[in-house]
């Protein structure tokens, strides 16, 4: 495996997606991509974000917001990576989609780990998490929504369960993969 993607969110079951990814990182001895996006409260509109947790205060992006966002999310995961240092950080400011698969393409990374808030939950603004992960055309694990150790897999990630390691009475196939 040449690299594990996680999708940041600041949610209990994205602490369990990054414990999730981080352990598979040092299982397969690889790099730990780590990606946050801004929030904008505009579907397609980038140039204003949220700045706060509560989603209620929004700014326009700058060189200096974007500076201060890439440090609070390097130091929200210092403590937590411990020694592991084979670990990359990427501010995305474009929508979610379309920067995952971008960086997929790229060879960023093999699998891509996302917390599961819940089922039918928004993803990037234009579609469901579900929806993204049929659609994506590579491996996607979910880490929750009840627990840290339920996984939902689309296909992809079922066709790779082996390097995955995930028992296999811990895992779901996403909306009927099969």
């Amino acid at each position: 495996m040449n690299g594990v993607g996680l999708c940041a969110t600041f949610s209990r079951q994205g602490d369990w997606a990054f414990d999730y990814a981080l352990s598979l990182a040092r299982s397969h001895k690889t790099k730990l991509n780590v990606f946050q996006f801004l929030e904008s409260p505009y579907t397609m509109r980038r140039d204003v974000v949220f700045v706060d947790a509560a989603k209620t205060k929004t700014a326009p992006v700058t060189p200096d917001l974007i500076a201060q966002k890439d440090k609070e999310l390097r130091m929200g995961f210092d403590d937590r990576l411990g020694d592991y240092t084979d670990v990359g950080f990427r501010l995305c400011e474009g929508v979610d989609e379309v920067e995952l698969r971008k960086c997929f393409r790229r060879g960023d990374y093999e699998v891509l780990v996302i917390g599961y808030i819940e089922k039918g939950a928004s993803f990037g603004g234009t579609t469901t998490i579900e929806e993204f992960c049929e659609k994506f055309h590579g491996p996607v694990v979910l880490v929750g929504p009840e627990t840290p150790s339920t996984f939902y897999l689309n296909k992809l990630a079922i066709d790779r369960i082996t390097e995955l390691n995930i028992p296999e009475d811990k895992w779901h196939p996403i909306n009927g993969s099969k």
